[in-house]
């Protein structure tokens, strides 16, 4: 069963092919047929501690730092971190796993501003993130395969908070380290064909902001964060 926006995406498309007088192509009658699986055949059968190690790999190779902790020092660990940046202004998203993981003590932070719901505080929330110096938040999903974060964007989370920091943490349960992208799009796919609500935008984001436009020369930070910290948690 399609969900509500599935089904508005199909009427739209119709209606577009329509006025087009193009026959649209139906999977239904004429399925996809790949010429190979290897979207789904690399990396499989790998242990959560072999894809550990594929992405802690990749990680070096993005200029990120990753490092695995376990739940217990992450509040510390998260600190040191901190104080290696400059300290500074922070920003998190209204994200009740900072309660479960207890970084309670980092939400109440006097320098740590919590994205705020409602279209009121939009120009709020974006200033924050531009003056934050340290941006942290949850990833739903590493890709072992390219070392990628995975972040949802709902109201309670901005998506330009990954962005705008001078530096980002992300934060990971080993468990959600998946191969590659092709695991993470079919859980969101699965997600959506269930009706369930998803974020309105998803950041696939593997390290921080490169780009070797010009002359061949890599530079950080352009286009978002200097560096990035991938924190992955050990699962209890």
């Amino acid at each position: 069963m399609f969900s509500d926006a599935a089904q508005k995406q199909e009427a739209f498309l119709n209606k577009l092919a329509g006025k087009l007088n193009y026959q649209r192509h139906s999977l239904a009658k004429e399925p996809f047929q790949p010429e190979n699986k290897i979207n789904l055949q690399k990396l499989q059968g790998l242990s959560q501690d072999e894809l550990l190690e594929v992405a802690k790999e990749q990680s070096d190779a993005i200029y990120t730092d990753f490092k695995v902790i376990s739940k217990e020092d992450l509040a510390a660990t998260i600190q040191d971190i901190l104080e290696e940046k400059g300290q500074g202004n922070y920003i998190i998203p209204d994200d009740n796993r900072f309660d479960e993981y207890h970084l309670t003590d980092l939400a109440n932070h006097p320098n740590t501003y919590i994205w705020k719901k409602g279209a009121e505080f939009r120009e709020e929330n974006l200033n924050a993130a531009n003056q934050a110096n340290v941006g942290i938040a949850f990833a739903e999903y590493l890709l072992a395969e390219s070392a990628t974060v995975v972040f949802e964007t709902n109201a309670g989370h901005g998506r330009t908070l990954q962005f705008l920091p001078q530096h980002f943490i992300a934060i990971v349960p080993k468990s959600q380290i998946v191969p590659r992208i092709t695991q993470a799009t079919a859980d969101y796919n699965e997600k959506v064909l269930r009706g369930e609500k998803i974020g309105s935008n998803l950041s696939f984001i593997s390290g921080p902001s490169n780009s070797g436009d010009i002359e061949m020369i890599l530079v950080v930070g352009v286009h978002g964060p200097l560096s990035m910290t991938y924190l992955v948690l050990e699962d209890a």
